[in-house]
């Protein structure tokens, strides 16, 4: 099994942004210390409630590919629809380069309404689903084609590379290329500049918890990042992601392969003291931030109806009773785990400790714990 490790920063209103981040490099060097796989980060704009917050996952990435020198960066996710398509295959291709070729892509179409209606140029919001699908897969198109194609070409619903009837004056002085030049010296093909350095380009990932989506990213070549799905549904999701990319790939996966878990996770050397500290901090999240965004139903058993009595529980014992959190002394983390293995295939393992209001050091104290009890276990000696 491999693991990783995920970050959001919380409580930004609270301290400096430098403070936070200075924060975030921490839990990363010491997670390549431990040994983890890679480290991710999210996308959130304009959360003034201090929740979630990450509006540029690309430069914090680049933070901290100075501070490391292994683990490798991962993007969970980039809001394809929130970006241009050509700065984003530009962008993505530096911190490519900037880092060594360590990264990873996950790409999702957003959440947030406020944040959708506000980044894009386009009702690409969920109130409009059609159109935010139709742009979110033509800009995937787009990186795909300008990472790997030169002269690159595009000419879709909502983008047209290069745009047409413009004189490429800048580049008079240079001996014309008919790629991208014309005999009237329009500017007909563009050169992106500078490709990954992983060829084609880096691992692409995709971030969904429906079995429609873990369809999509087989169909597309994605790998699945999921944390909403119970433990109960994700052999459903799994199954579906490996009958499809089966067929796609020519050749017969095993259950969970390519597939990655996100957890809420936290360690301590006793199961009192891990819930002590874990459940304000899960409550916080899911009661007054993410239970506005969805219902408890996308968290519930496949084909379950929440009763009143399970509508009253607290979110703390709501998530634990399906598996959602990874909470308690290591021996009781690494039980979980191995079921999860045994039932699923689980391969690979995102660890999601940094929640509201946990300080540094408990945050810390977590990881250290889940490194050094929890990971040998599962890791194979080199």
């Amino acid at each position: 099994m491999r693991f990783d490790y995920f970050f959001n920063m919380y409580d930004v209103e609270r301290r400096p942004y430098g403070e936070v981040l200075a924060d975030a490099v921490a839990q990363t060097v010491r997670a390549e210390e431990l040994g983890f796989s890679t480290v991710w980060t999210g996308e959130h704009h304009f959360g003034g409630e201090g929740y979630d917050i990450q509006p540029n996952p690309i430069l914090t990435s680049m933070l901290l590919a100075s501070k490391t020198s292994t683990i490798r960066l991962g993007l969970a996710a980039v809001i394809l629809p929130g970006w241009h398509p050509l700065r984003l295959a530009e962008d993505l291709a530096v911190l490519d380069h900037v880092s060594g070729g360590r990264l990873d892509c996950g790409v999702g179409r957003g959440i947030t309404n406020r944040e959708m209606s506000n980044l894009s140029a386009f009702d690409v919001d969920r109130r409009f689903p059609e159109a935010n699908a139709e742009i979110f897969l033509e800009t995937l198109q787009i990186l795909r084609k300008a990472w790997t194609e030169d002269p690159f070409t595009w000419e879709g619903k909502y983008y047209r590379f290069p745009r047409p009837g413009v004189t490429d004056s800048y580049a008079g002085w240079f001996p014309r290329n008919p790629d991208w030049r014309d005999e009237n010296d329009r500017y007909v093909g563009m050169s992106i500049f500078p490709k990954p350095l992983q060829a084609p380009h880096p691992p692409l990932w995709n971030v969904g918890d429906s079995d429609s989506s873990f369809r999509f990213a087989a169909e597309q070549g994605l790998r699945p990042i999921t944390w909403l799905r119970s433990e109960e549904a994700l052999a459903s999701s799994f199954e579906v992601y490996r009958e499809t990319a089966s067929r796609v790939q020519g050749r017969q996966l095993a259950l969970g392969e390519q597939c990655s878990l996100m957890r809420v996770c936290y360690v301590a050397d006793t199961a009192e003291k891990a819930r002590a500290i874990a459940e304000p901090a899960v409550e916080r999240l899911y009661r007054d931030y993410i239970g506005g965004l969805r219902s408890r139903s996308i968290y519930a058993e496949p084909g379950e109806t929440i009763s009143d009595a399970e509508l009253a529980k607290p979110w703390y014992d709501f998530l634990n009773d399906r598996g959602h959190l990874l909470v308690g002394t290591p021996d009781q983390v690494s039980e979980r785990l191995r079921r999860m293995q045994d039932t699923v295939g689980l391969e690979r393992l995102l660890v999601y400790s940094w929640l509201p209001e946990l300080n540094q050091s408990d945050i810390l104290a977590s990881l250290e714990l889940f490194g050094q009890e929890v990971m040998p276990s599962f890791v194979r000696p080199a």
